[in-house]
């Protein structure tokens, strides 16, 4: 569960080394309505890591 959330993180990080993360903003912002910050960057990949991490462990 840990692995999956610190796994998110170190995605989301790894993205942003490119620039992407404020394409990914930008997208979620025009898709949503919803500005969000680079906090609300890195919780969205931690959420989908702790999910994915949650997902994979049941198999």
């Amino acid at each position: 569960m840990v692995i999956g959330l610190v796994f998110g993180l170190i995605v989301g990080w790894f993205i942003s080394l490119f620039g992407a993360n404020t394409l990914i903003i930008q997208g979620i912002f025009e898709l949503t309505g919803k500005e969000i910050s680079i906090a609300g960057y890195y919780t969205i990949f931690a959420f989908l890591g702790l999910v994915s991490g949650l997902l994979n462990k049941r198999h």
